[in-house]
């Protein structure tokens, strides 16, 4: 009895196990049937677009060698020196505008005060020169000269009213 059983069984597996084998080659040959060759590259093209579309840089770096000229001698810029407030208008004010990352806000006199009385403006120039938190060396623009960046201190504490 055991014996008509395993047989049963077996019989039945293997009956199970063909059918879904010979039913997925139906599923891959109607598949294929249904997608045509003449297409088929004309899809591919298309997938291939949207990928390199998806896999694309959001941005990218663009630097002009010739916007700053440095001298290789002096390693000052040849180009005229800016301003402190065209330095903070167009670098600083991006992170102390807003108070980014715990940067003090260009209008608050109190932590300017505090900052002014604790380091004194050689130590807030030095802190920007050198980074701070999360201000990187030279907030961000190595070409900047140490008077441009003891302008752009000056500029922030007179707009701070310290």
């Amino acid at each position: 009895m055991d014996s008509n059983h395993d047989k049963v069984f077996v019989t039945t597996f293997l009956g199970v196990i063909g059918f879904l084998v010979a039913l997925t080659v139906v599923i891959v040959v109607i598949a294929n049937m249904i997608t045509g060759d003449e297409d088929s590259e004309e899809l591919r093209q298309i997938a291939y677009e949207r990928t390199q579309s998806r896999i694309a840089p959001v941005g990218e770096v663009i630097t002009d060698p010739n916007a700053i000229k440095v001298s290789a001698s002096s390693g000052e810029s040849d180009a005229e020196p800016r301003s402190g407030e065209e330095i903070v208008q167009g670098l600083c004010s991006g992170c102390h505008a807003a108070g980014v990352a715990g940067a003090p806000k260009l209008d608050d006199t109190t932590e300017w005060s505090s900052r002014l009385d604790a380091l004194g403006r050689d130590g807030l120039v030095t802190s920007v020169i050198n980074g701070k938190g999360a201000m990187p060396p030279k907030a961000g623009d190595p070409s900047l000269s140490e008077a441009e960046i003891e302008a752009a201190v000056d500029a922030m504490l007179k707009q701070a009213g310290v």
